[in-house]
């Protein structure tokens, strides 16, 4: 059954009334940003800033301990995370923590919210990466990289708001959602820059969201941002991104090669700023009205039998069986529910890996789970491909 009202002339008054609930721009970003414009900033004063906000903190901390960050040793002080972070990064990780508040809130269409946010995070992180390659400004390149996008993240919320008066809505497939959500992305992040006052080059880059740059102030800028969000769909897509995915893309040699090192260790980034490992309910009396997702092991399935711990990284974890493998994705049975889109590690003993919950529904064992790895490098990609093996059968010489 199709939706029973005109969505896009309901989203449309909440716009003209103003009454899209936009996130606070952070004070504490705003604190750090004065900050950083005196000459004589000093990195104990960014310390105490960010202490006072115990939120900020743990990402700061989460963050700086992450494999994204080349690191010799784990920081355990503030001011070690912020030395390693780096100022300008400072800034950008207290912005995206308050809007990943909006991308991580329970509801009836939380999982296409979070997977939303998840995207705008790994484009921002990629834009910065290929910014200084070409002559943008890194800091720039994240904020717009995170913002572009994060209308689709509002467009859900404004969604969910608008059906509380529709009760009898059925539940619609996640195309169906994202069509309608990436709809509205560029009007809704409109109104997010306009409420905070952004930059004009952010201001430009939600507006050209499709990567049409005719009368652009700052064509390469989107040029960059449509080129990140192409990147990041080949690192939600798949379990990993290999060297010909790029290069179809309008990306140099020495730019392939910077991602494939560099997104091998976006998951722990993006784990940074996901919500603990319990359960995001939906509002009392509205279940999620998005449709299960169907399997996506695919034909090349097959049943296993082995044990695996499932947790957050550096935390312990809890045990699970697997039942089904594939080069795409695992199913497991064990005792706890965890929420779709959620990040979660997997530990196999010899090696590990960073997974996206697909679905999770009971059974007569516990819990039924299919999560899909991504961002794996060869080496882990390998080891993966080893879960599925069949005893006796020798791997293929390389």
């Amino acid at each position: 059954m199709a939706i029973p009202f005109d969505l896009d002339t309901e989203v449309l008054a909440l716009v003209r009334q103003k009454l899209i609930e936009l996130p606070t721009y952070p004070g504490v970003a705003l604190r750090l940003q004065r900050e950083l414009s005196n000459p004589d900033w000093s990195l104990a004063t960014l310390a105490t800033l960010v202490q006072a906000d115990q939120g900020l903190s743990t990402y700061v901390l989460r963050a700086a301990n992450s494999a994204f960050y080349p690191r010799a040793t784990p920081v355990t002080t503030l001011g070690q995370a912020i030395s390693r972070i780096g100022a300008k990064g400072l800034a950008n990780i207290a912005l995206a923590g308050t809007l990943g508040l909006k991308g991580e809130a329970p509801g009836s269409l939380a999982t296409l919210r979070k997977e939303a946010w998840r995207a705008s995070l790994i484009s921002s992180v990629l834009c910065q990466e290929l910014a200084p390659g070409r002559k943008l400004d890194p800091g720039e390149a994240f904020l717009a990289g995170l913002l572009h996008g994060f209308g689709e993240t509002l467009a859900y919320g404004c969604f969910e708001s608008i059906l509380l008066r529709f009760p009898e809505t059925q539940p619609q497939s996640p195309e169906t959602w994202q069509a309608h959500g990436r709809r509205h992305q560029a009007e809704l992040g409109v109104a997010i820059a306009s409420e905070w006052r952004l930059p004009a080059f952010v201001v430009e880059a939600v507006q050209h969201a499709d990567g049409d740059v005719s009368g652009c102030e700052f064509p390469e800028l989107i040029r960059l941002v449509a080129l990140s969000d192409a990147v990041a769909r080949l690192v939600i897509d798949g379990p990993s991104v290999e060297p010909a995915g790029l290069q179809r893309l309008p990306l140099g040699e020495p730019e392939q090669r910077a991602l494939l090192e560099l997104i091998p260790r976006i998951p722990e980034f993006l784990q940074s700023f996901d919500a603990s490992a319990s359960p995001a309910p939906a509002p009392a009396g509205r279940p999620s009205l998005v449709t299960p997702v169907k399997s996506q092991l695919g034909a090349a399935a097959r049943a296993v039998d082995f044990g695996l711990t499932v947790g957050k990284k550096g935390a312990p974890g809890v045990a699970y069986q697997a039942i089904e493998w594939s080069p795409l994705g695992l199913r497991f049975q064990g005792p706890q529910a965890l929420p779709e889109r959620h990040l979660v590690n997997l530990d196999f003993g010899p090696f590990s890996v960073l997974a996206s919950v697909v679905s999770c529904g009971p059974s007569d064992r516990g819990w039924v789970l299919e999560v899909k790895p991504f961002a794996m490098d060869r080496k882990l990609s390998g080891q993966w491909n080893e879960l599925g093996r069949p005893a006796g059968v020798e791997a293929p010489a390389r």
